[in-house]
């Protein structure tokens, strides 16, 4: 792991880009999509000090997994993921009652991980301003995010939890798109503004950035100049 992703790995959580897409949005399912993300930590959290120690183990294992899916290793097996942790094998199944789980739990870690990334950008600045700083985080995001997003999509047609984990992925990604553009998407009506959303989310989606960089071979500063290219261009022609 880099200096960089063991940064990200320990900055504290904030729930302040949840906040502000409830407070531009203003809907029941932006609402309800920070109540949804702000469970699924609360449920990782420790009760008291057994479970404390309890968690650290789980911590553990899951970073084993992470840092192996960081070298390559999409489907590691449960003796490499132990010996990477400093822990036994069958401590492993102790925590987790499958591999299915264990990924499970490696896709909350992968969203508390994002929730500090996941820094607001102000409605009011300029649109190029806020096209440039929402690509740009966007980039560090799934730069940071892809080996865990990579192998979660190995499994995710074999588990429905993994499924839900990608669908709210899914939301929180367009309810940004539409609280960050909301000046642009409000001046259109019915069916162009669903369109353009559309538009937005298939450019700025990680698996667009995911094609550009392992597909066309883009650099990571060659893939933000596509993606913001696109986003201007589809959000200017709206006018």
């Amino acid at each position: 792991m880099t200096a960089s992703a063991r940064a990200v790995a320990h900055a504290p959580l904030s729930f302040e880009s949840l906040d502000r897409l409830v407070s531009i949005l203003g809907t029941d399912e932006a609402r309800q999509l920070r109540a949804d993300i702000l469970g699924l930590l609360a449920e990782g959290l420790p009760a008291d000090g057994r479970a404390a120690r309890s968690h650290r183990t789980r911590r553990a294992i899951v970073e084993a997994m992470r840092t192996l899916h960081g070298e390559g290793d999409l489907r590691p097996g449960a003796s490499l993921i132990a010996e990477r942790a400093g822990v036994g094998k069958r401590t492993v199944w102790q925590q987790f009652a499958d591999m299915e789980a264990l990924l499970v739990e490696a896709s909350r870690r992968d969203l508390e991980i994002l929730m500090t990334m996941l820094s607001p950008i102000d409605v009011g600045l300029p649109l190029d301003e806020r096209v440039t700083r929402f690509v740009s985080r966007n980039a560090q995001i799934y730069e940071c995010m892809a080996p865990g997003w990579r192998a979660a999509r190995l499994h995710e047609p074999f588990s429905a939890e993994l499924r839900r984990s990608k669908q709210r992925n899914s939301a929180l990604g367009k309810a940004e798109i539409e609280a960050v553009f909301a000046p642009e998407l409000r001046r259109l009506a019915g069916q162009r503004r669903i369109q353009l959303t559309g538009a937005l989310v298939g450019v700025g989606f990680w698996p667009f950035w995911e094609s550009l960089r392992t597909d066309v071979g883009a650099s990571p500063e060659q893939a933000q100049d596509i993606v913001a290219t696109l986003f201007t261009a589809s959000l200017t022609r709206s006018d």
